[in-house]
C-alpha cells in the first residue's frame, strides 16, 4: 500500500518522552496515580526511534512527557545527536527550570530551539503550594533570571506557561504583567482532567446538559506520543498508557501508524461513539465542546485547537 509519509504525522512533529522522573508533584498532574516503573529512555533506542520519525518527514521534536527532561542524565547526549545528525530539526522541550545550572544552560542555548517553562505561581507561597515536590521558588526564579540574562539571539525562544486552578487564579494578572515583557511568549491555560485523573467539573456540567461528545482530533493529527518504554500512544495525557497503539520494541513507527490499533481508535472518534466506548476517551473533558483551553497568549498567531510546540509551525497550521 502506498501511503504519503507526511499523512502519518500531519503536524510534522513527534513527542518522545526522555524520562518519567520529575522533581515536582504539581496539583493539576495525577502523578500519584502513575502505576508504571520510572524510566529514562536508552540513548541507542532514542536514536533508532528518532531516525524512523525523520524518515516519516518530521521537522520538529517535542521532548515533553510525564517527567522533566532535565532529570534524564542522557538528555544532552540525545539533543546533541539530533542537532549533529539532523541540524534542521527544531527541538522543543518543557521544564520547571529547577535543575537549570551554568552547564546545562549552555546546553539549552546550543541545542534547544523552544523552551517552555511551567510556572504556576507568582509568589513563593502559591508557587510551592501548586508545584509541591522538591521545587523551591527562590531557586527556580534565580535560574530563570540567569537564562533571561542571555541575549535573545543566543538563547531559545522562551514560552512561560500558567495553568489556572483555584490555588493560583487570583494571581493571573500579576503573573501575566510580570512575565509578558520578559519572555518571548506567555500562555495561560485551563486545566485538563487527565482522562479522569483530575476533576474540574467540566465533564459533569456538559453531561448534565445532555451535550454529545465529539473528537478531540488527536487520533488523527497527533502529536503521537512515544513513551519512555517505547510504547506509542495517541494522547499526551495518557499517563498510564491506556491508549497504546503499538510498541517500538516490536514494530516500526510506520507499521504502528498504519496498524489496526490506531485505526480502531480513529473509527470510534470518527463515528463520535465515545460515551460508551472501551477507551479512556469517554472520561476526557476534551471530547466535549468548551471554551478555548488556551485562555490567553500574546502570540496572535495561536488559536484554539491549533496548539503546536514550535513557533515555526503555528503560521502553517493556522493558515490551513
Amino acid at each position: 500500500m502506498t501511503v504519503n509519509k507526511e499523512s502519518l504525522l500531519p503536524t510534522r512533529e513527534i513527542t518522545i518522552e526522555n524520562t518519567t522522573y520529575c522533581g515536582a508533584k504539581c496539583l493539576m498532574c495525577p502523578r500519584e496515580r502513575y502505576q508504571l516503573p520510572l524510566k529514562h529512555m536508552d540513548l541507542d533506542f532514542f536514536k533508532e526511534i528518532f531516525a524512523q520519525a525523520v524518515e516519516l518527514g518530521i521537522t520538529s521534536l517535542d521532548n515533553c512527557g510525564f517527567g522533566d527532561p532535565f532529570m534524564d542524565p542522557l538528555f544532552e547526549g540525545k539533543m546533541a545527536y539530533v542537532k549533529s545528525k539532523y541540524p534542521n530539526i527544531k527541538i522543543y522541550t518543557s521544564t520547571t527550570c529547577h535543575l537549570l545550572n551554568e552547564e546545562n544552560v549552555k546546553m539549552v542555548c546550543k541545542y534547544i530551539d523552544t523552551l517552555r517553562i511551567s510556572n504556576y505561581g507568582f509568589t513563593k507561597v502559591v508557587y510551592e503550594k501548586v508545584h509541591r515536590g522538591s521545587l523551591e521558588f527562590e531557586r527556580v526564579s534565580k535560574n530563570i533570571d540567569s537564562l533571561l540574562s542571555i541575549p535573545d539571539n543566543q538563547r531559545p525562544y522562551i514560552i512561560m506557561t500558567l495553568t489556572v486552578i483555584s490555588e493560583n487564579e487570583h494571581q493571573i494578572e500579576e503573573w501575566r504583567n510580570y512575565w509578558e515583557p520578559r519572555v518571548d511568549e506567555v500562555m495561560i491555560w485551563l486545566p485538563h482532567n487527565y482522562r479522569g485523573g483530575r476533576d474540574y467539573g467540566h465533564l459533569e456540567n456538559v453531561k448534565k446538559q445532555n451535550i454529545r461528545p465529539k473528537t478531540c482530533g488527536r487520533p488523527f493529527k497527533g502529536n503521537y506520543f512515544v513513551r519512555a518504554n517505547g510504547e506509542v500512544s495517541v494522547c499526551c495525557f495518557d499517563y498510564n498508557h491506556k491508549l497504546i497503539i503499538g510498541d517500538l520494541k516490536r514494530n516500526t513507527l510506520r507499521e504502528i501508524l498504519l496498524g489496526q490499533a490506531i485505526q480502531k481508535i480513529q473509527r470510534v472518534h470518527k463515528e463520535k461513539a465515545l460515551e460508551h466506548c472501551e477507551y479512556i476517551c469517554k472520561c476526557c473533558d476534551q471530547i466535549y465542546p468548551r471554551e478555548h483551553a488556551l485562555l490567553y497568549s500574546n502570540n496572535l498567531n495561536r488559536k484554539a485547537g491549533v496548539i503546536t510546540s514550535h513557533r515555526d509551525h503555528i503560521s502553517i497550521l493556522t493558515s490551513n
